[in-house]
């Protein structure tokens, strides 16, 4: 089995995998429908309190029926509109607010502008103000109410039919993508097909091997040329600590793989006795036992996980719905 040994003398190597492991999204993340629970700003009058519940609200529908977690490209949304119907001040003490609501739902595509999916429910809401009044209507919404599971149902066969339809140029893109070295964002596009869309699924599978091949002959090659420079510049301790930043990036399958462990050897050859021991010591316990095989989906994901949550957060005009 191979061994990682081009990052083995990384001082505190181990934690900062630790760390990085911890921070990754789980394996099946980008291969499931998610929805972004969405509250539109364009709700006027609505309480910063009300908002917060009305969004808890959406996350809960969502997750009850198995459309919850996080949407990496946020472009699949679970949004409302509440119009109040009435709004009475009942007798007291003490006087109390009264709101009929109609609260409507959507499923929809924030990049399309589609609506896939609509529901709508009467709730009335009772509060000694506004504010407790609106809460309180929303916080009445039965969220395991029958209705949303066709809801939810409805609005999940037709992201189903988006992909099944747009395989090919979801596909054609990022392949696209790859040939300009945006290698990170086309495995992303193409690892955030849900595995329900079982044939684009797999087309799509198909396709991520190659550029996963070019992205890390692109990284070796880039990295390797940097590392080589500072050892150049700095031959000693120094310089190998330096060296080990870069190199701890390139993959074991990389084309230029063999010529970092060359590099890595003449390092250990230079540096000094008592950082030999560290290094055999790191070596001893960074035995790879996993085969790096079985570990290749996992680290498409990652690479797709990783493009994801460094992109700005998706800013959402959905007014188109909210008007209509």
């Amino acid at each position: 089995m191979k061994k990682y040994i081009f990052i083995l003398f990384i001082t505190g190597i181990c934690s900062i995998i630790s760390v990085a492991q911890n921070n990754l999204g789980k394996t099946d993340d980008l291969g499931r429908i998610s929805l972004t629970p969405i509250v539109p700003e364009q709700m006027d009058g609505m309480p910063e309190n009300a908002r917060s519940v009305l969004e808890n609200k959406l996350q809960q529908i969502a997750t009850n029926n198995g459309l919850g977690g996080f949407d990496f490209q946020g472009r699949f949304i679970l949004t409302s509109k509440i119009v109040l119907g009435t709004k009475d001040i009942l007798p007291g003490p003490p006087p109390m607010h009264a709101y009929n609501m109609e609260v409507t739902f959507y499923i929809a595509d924030a990049v399309m502008k589609t609506v896939f999916s609509t529901t709508t429910i009467s709730a009335k809401g009772v509060g000694t103000n506004e504010n407790k009044a609106y809460i309180n209507g929303i916080s009445n919404i039965n969220v395991n109410a029958p209705q949303f599971k066709t809801f939810i149902e409805k609005g999940k066969q037709k992201i189903v039919e988006y992909y099944n339809s747009k395989c090919d140029f979801i596909i054609k893109e990022a392949l696209t993508m790859a040939s300009t070295d945006r290698y990170q964002e086309a495995i992303f596009n193409l690892m955030t097909i849900p595995d329900v869309v079982k044939d684009c699924y797999d087309k799509a599978l198909e396709q991520v091997p190659g550029i996963y091949q070019k992205y890390i002959n692109f990284i070796c090659n880039r990295d390797l040329a940097a590392a080589t420079a500072v050892w150049v510049a700095n031959p000693n301790s120094d310089g190998a600590n330096a060296v080990a930043g870069f190199l701890a990036n390139i993959y074991p399958d990389a084309a230029c793989y063999n010529q970092a462990q060359k590099l890595v050897e003449e390092i250990r050859v230079k540096i000094r006795q008592d950082e030999k021991r560290d290094w055999n010591f790191m070596l001893k316990v960074w035995n790879d036992n996993v085969s790096l095989e079985s570990q290749r989906i996992k680290a498409w994901r990652d690479i797709g996980v990783a493009w994801g949550n460094n992109q700005p957060q998706r800013i959402y005009d959905i007014n188109w719905i909210i008007v209509n």
